[in-house]
């Protein structure tokens, strides 16, 4: 039988078809990768070239495969208008015996037999046109023009701190490992990211990543100060943020939520399409992402909420690697 499945080593050889795929995010590019393999050692790329038809970058994380690390949808990547998802899903499962999951970009999916692919149990809403903004949500907006905060990009070190600091406190505050401050500070350099900060009185109060891919402008994090969440400051990143992609016809990709979520509920007040993320996976319920869900699992994140901010700092580079599995 023939390999459906191609490993392609040569960094060179996959830039360039990387270049002829149809459709990739801001996670699939090299540089990426390559930081996130100098950032985590327990992390590896492989990558591979499917039939002519698409490229599969995966992270080996311990005896798992995932697509695509820190991110909610990571393949396969097209490089045909078409991918027969059945076909893809069989030879997907004969190739590779060891767990594995990937999550489908909607974009993809569209066109793709949707009855093949299983839900993940999370959506993404997309604003592609005129916005239908939920009653709280344009009061919310009203009330922080009133504030009179200034919005603008991170463009120094002394601001990123500023908004890293919050992304540590944010972590603690939901017991969930942070990133580190190289992830801040690569979307602060990046030519295909950037962080929006709110600030008051020139203080960073709260602040926003998006990333720029394809026709996509993705909201992928965000923090803020608890002591003046009630000043709308994210609500006018967005607002701005929002307007600014349509006005570039584009389209505004809020990220991937899970559903019946508090953030599910907040995005959705932004009157965006709702578009479901599918995967294909073999894992059991087990082996869900997110902590390890053993005995003790409930005391041990109680337990990473109490921590320092310089702890939290210190072990969350060690963690993340559950948070992906």
């Amino acid at each position: 039988m023939d390999q459906k499945f191609i490993k392609i080593t040569n960094k060179n050889e996959w830039q360039g078809l990387l270049d002829k795929v149809l459709f990739k995010t801001f996670f699939h590019n090299i540089e990426w990768e390559e930081f996130l393999e100098k950032q985590f050692k327990w992390l590896k790329f492989e990558r591979y070239a499917y039939n002519n038809s698409a490229l599969l970058s995966l992270a080996r994380v311990g005896d798992k495969l995932i697509s695509h690390p820190f991110c909610e949808y990571g393949g396969p990547l097209p490089l045909v208008e078409n991918i027969d998802a059945e076909e893809f899903k069989r030879d997907l499962f004969s190739e590779f015996q060891n767990s594995i999951r990937i999550s489908f970009h909607p974009y993809l999916a569209i066109d793709v037999k949707r009855s093949v692919l299983s839900t993940s149990g999370r959506v993404s809403y997309f604003v592609e046109g005129a916005l239908d903004l939920r009653k709280t949500t344009r009061h919310e907006i009203e009330k922080a023009q009133r504030n009179n905060l200034q919005i603008e990009k991170c463009r120094n070190q002394k601001d990123l701190q500023s908004f890293y600091n919050l992304h540590i406190k944010s972590a603690k505050r939901h017991k969930i490992p942070a990133y580190p401050l190289s992830f801040f500070d690569y979307f602060a350099n990046s030519a295909e990211s950037e962080i929006i900060l709110a600030k008051n009185n020139g203080k960073v109060i709260a602040g926003s990543v998006f990333l720029f891919y394809d026709k996509f402008v993705h909201y992928f994090q965000n923090a803020i100060d608890e002591k003046h969440k009630n000043m709308g400051a994210n609500y006018l990143i967005l607002w701005q943020q929002i307007q600014r992609c349509l006005q570039n016809n584009k389209v505004f990709d809020f990220g991937g939520t899970r559903i019946g979520s508090p953030l599910e509920v907040f995005k959705k007040g932004w009157g965006g399409k709702e578009y479901p993320i599918f995967e294909l996976t073999n894992y059991g319920e087990a082996m869900k992402p997110g902590f390890p869900r053993r005995p003790g699992f409930e005391t041990l994140r109680n337990a990473f909420g109490f921590l320092p901010p310089f702890l939290i700092k210190k072990l969350s580079p060690y963690l993340l690697k559950y948070k992906l599995r």
